[in-house]
């Protein structure tokens, strides 16, 4: 975190005290016992369609033709409002420290869903513009909880450089209309081959004399026949999480399954 970062958060907390967005139980952003009390998705429909129920979100039959990506988890409702406020506070209050309860509620909602376990986990990436004004991207926060907690005593590696945002585009949040939110993200993300190579360690950050020790094999082939999960906050349209998959497939991936804390309501 850089000076104007460091600055920005102790204004922030000397302003807004740190306390439960829920109960004001001090010092947690959000306590375990408002924690609990967050209703988890107990039932999931395609992700394309909206429409159909499946098992874990995965895209329908009918779907399938129509989308890279094979599956969305979307682990609580937005309309929550514990939820909304979470994430809000998380992106735009600097409360970094929640990714560690949304990161529960992520690692719950994939325990329950029946989905495979992934060989490898990437979280969306942030351009590097928004990431020196933010400080740290949110997604990247949330795979790396999931790398160490989804199967307690062997942790998933984490790729948080494999995808890079190539393209500066204007927040999909603030694009009311669907088809200018696809063409927004359009072409925004590509494999970045230098990465590929590193060893799977969590936060994918090993020495470079490390690097593509335990895999062994060409950067060209390291995605060939993986199972990837993809984490991001939110979805809305699901533009940038299609638009990624596209990208992993295009590269070689077996499966590209995606899981968010939450969908927001998609008015196409």
């Amino acid at each position: 975190m850089n000076s104007f970062q460091k600055i920005k958060v102790f204004t922030l907390d000397t302003l807004f005290p740190i306390h439960c967005i829920s109960c004001n139980y001090e010092g947690l952003w959000l306590c375990e016992e408002c924690l609990e009390k967050i209703p988890l998705k107990q039932e999931w429909t395609c992700p394309i369609c909206e429409k159909n129920i499946t098992p874990g979100g995965r895209v329908c039959f009918h779907c399938r033709k129509k989308s890279f990506l094979d599956g969305l988890l979307v682990a609580a409702s937005y309309k929550e409002n514990l939820i909304s406020s979470a994430v809000h506070y998380l992106k735009y209050r600097f409360a970094k420290d929640l990714y560690i309860p949304l990161g529960k509620i992520l690692t719950k909602a994939l325990n329950n869903s029946g989905l495979p376990l992934p060989e490898i986990i990437v979280p969306v990436p942030l351009h590097k513009r928004r990431l020196r004004w933010r400080g740290f991207n949110q997604s990247e926060l949330l795979a790396e909880y999931l790398g160490e907690n989804l199967t307690p005593g062997f942790s998933i590696p984490i790729f948080n450089n494999l995808l890079i945002r190539k393209k500066y585009t204007q927040p999909q949040m603030k694009i009311k209309n669907y088809f200018r939110r696809k063409k927004n993200i359009e072409n925004a993300f590509m494999i970045d081959t230098s990465s590929m190579s590193f060893s799977p360690l969590i936060r994918g950050d090993a020495p470079k004399g490390q690097r593509g020790q335990e895999y062994g094999m060409k950067k060209e082939n390291f995605l060939k026949n993986k199972k990837i999960l993809l984490i991001d906050d939110i979805a809305t349209t699901g533009s940038t999480l299609f638009e990624c998959a596209k990208v992993l497939k295009s590269a070689g991936a077996a499966e590209v399954f995606a899981s968010v804390i939450a969908r927001q309501e998609n008015k196409k």
